[in-house]
């Protein structure tokens, strides 16, 4: 049907925004000049109804005409391929008129955005695996918080943590090392000689009364909250700003008041 150049016309017609189907009802109509729409639909190798559309739609872009012969038969025209150029133009108009709308409206799409972070973004873990999975996913976190000297405020069960995940001595010496400085209610000894030292090095640590323990434990980050339920094994990282403020109010509060 084409020559070896036709490849390179339906690339670029391609471009110009034609899919597959219009740039062969196109480039047919373009050999043929002027023809009925069977003579084109058999010529781009097209069923019949499909190359009609295409056609009526090559005439709404200004790139086609029609004219009816005698005996009702109707003939697309496709003589000048110089239109191709103007139609470029106009869908380079509309694309510029479209980028000067999108720049109006990106401030309001930035509010819609700020509006959605605003919600809480709650993710649950799941088992043993699921409490390394959520602590190693605020490494990022922490690495902030130590370079601005906040400290992760946690309510104990250490032991209960570190029979969950026996590696965590090693991912609290991480993230002492990070700078990040840790203060804690605790209400038990802990039984893992690593943890103990760590908790020498780089925690403040405040005893509570044993009758306020607990199967779980929290740790507050700065705009995170980590919740470990120790019995059901299922940890919940909770992600907004002023909930975690607020719990963070709430913990130095009681921190002032215990002695």
């Amino acid at each position: 049907m084409y020559n070896i150049d036709m490849m390179e016309y339906e690339n670029l017609l391609k471009k110009a925004g034609f899919d597959d189907k219009e740039t062969k009802v196109y480039l047919a109509a373009l050999e043929l000049r002027s023809a009925p729409t069977s003579v084109i639909a058999q010529r781009a190798g097209i069923v019949r109804s499909t190359c009609y559309g295409i056609l009526e739609e090559l005439v709404q872009k200004g790139l086609a005409s029609k004219s009816e012969k005698a005996g009702g038969v109707t003939k697309f025209n496709v003589d000048n391929p110089g239109l191709l150029q103007n139609y470029i133009k106009s869908r380079k108009q509309v694309f510029e008129d479209l980028e000067k709308d999108i720049v109006k409206i990106i401030p309001d799409l930035k509010k819609l955005q700020k509006d959605y972070t605003i919600k809480p973004q709650i993710e649950y873990f799941e088992g043993k695996a699921g409490v390394e999975s959520a602590l190693e996913s605020v490494i990022p976190d922490l690495k902030v918080m130590g370079k601005n000297k906040i400290p992760v405020l946690i309510h104990g069960a250490t032991n209960a943590l570190v029979e969950a995940w026996p590696q965590f001595p090693q991912y609290a010496e991480k993230r002492r090392k990070l700078g990040v400085k840790v203060k804690m209610f605790v209400w038990d000894e802990v039984k893992v000689p690593a943890m103990a030292e760590i908790h020498r090095k780089g925690y403040e640590i405040k005893k509570i009364p044993p009758k306020y323990a607990y199967e779980a434990g929290s740790q507050i980050m700065e705009d995170k909250l980590i919740l470990f339920d120790f019995n059901n094994m299922i940890t919940v990282v909770i992600k907004n700003k002023p909930l975690v403020q607020m719990m963070r109010v709430f913990f130095e509060m009681t921190w002032d008041k215990i002695g």
